[in-house]
């Protein structure tokens, strides 16, 4: 009797074994709105962000525009995949792009967005026309030796709160808007955020320029790239090896939300680069 159970149970337990290793590992589906008719934009927010905060240009884009707006994975409605890493929520990107008509579809990236679009352009060539990172860093946001990593990120833990607020209340124009970015910022779950902090000071997407076959154009906000210096000083800076090889664009009097305060002049440059995706500065 007892063999007759045990041989009824090893496939019951097989299966839920099955079961629970494919609930721990859950792909990220990005929640997205869509707007409007014509060529596509899709929009990709960077850390602490969220989907809607593009409406002031895609205001000035809707006319005539099919309009994407997405949540990166553990921001707004939108889960973390599990296993949690830059390149899941890079593949959970291409899930999105996938859907869109190639030939006409420009994709929009912010900050860290600006790095996992690229990731994706990379490792999916011909998956859009062209891509257009804002602000865009493809290395950690600060050097940290190896050796100190551990005891860094122990300390950034520990003090999770008061480093978030001061990473996002220093980027703002003003201490108003830095206590609105903090905010936003604030509405991602601890957790989400500490998992793509951990991750930053591990990033190195320079690698996947390398190969990429996708026109792309950075544009800098004046906060990032002041009148003062020059592109291939940037570049190089935010981690685009050979700079002069790659098309840039810097935006004057706006702040890291471009899309906010300079609506006009992102709209066009949108309109400009969709015209002409591999023109020569």
């Amino acid at each position: 009797m007892r063999s007759r159970n045990a041989a009824l149970a090893a496939p019951l337990l097989a299966a839920t074994l099955a079961a629970q290793a494919l609930a721990a590992q859950t792909p990220a589906t990005l929640k997205f709105t869509e707007l409007g008719h014509g060529p596509t934009v899709v929009f990709v927010h960077g850390l602490g962000g969220a989907r809607l905060q593009w409406m002031p240009t895609v205001r000035k884009l809707i006319t005539d525009h099919h309009v994407v707006m997405v949540d990166l994975p553990g921001h707004g409605e939108t889960p973390m995949p599990n296993p949690f890493s830059l390149e899941a929520c890079a593949a959970a990107l291409d899930q999105v792009l996938a859907m869109q008509k190639a030939e006409s579809t420009v994709v929009v990236a912010h900050g860290l967005g600006g790095a996992l679009a690229l990731l994706d352009a990379s490792a999916h060539p011909g998956r859009v026309k062209g891509l257009i990172v804002i602000d865009a860093t493809l290395k950690p946001p600060m050097a940290v030796p190896d050796q100190q990593k551990k005891a860094f990120l122990d300390i950034m833990d520990a003090n999770f709160s008061d480093f978030l607020k001061k990473v996002y209340t220093t980027m703002g124009r003003d201490s108003a808007e830095g206590v609105a970015l903090h905010a936003r910022a604030a509405l991602v779950p601890e957790p989400q955020m500490r998992a793509y902090f951990h991750a930053l000071f591990d990033l190195d997407a320079s690698g996947a320029l390398k190969n990429l076959k996708t026109p792309l154009l950075f544009v800098g906000s004046a906060r990032t790239w002041s009148d003062t210096t020059s592109w291939a000083v940037v570049g190089k800076a935010r981690g685009f090896d050979n700079p002069g090889s790659i098309r840039a664009r810097r935006v004057a009097n706006s702040g890291v939300q471009m899309y906010a305060d300079q609506p006009d002049t992102l709209a066009a440059v949108i309109r400009q680069f969709e015209a002409a995706p591999l023109a020569s500065n």
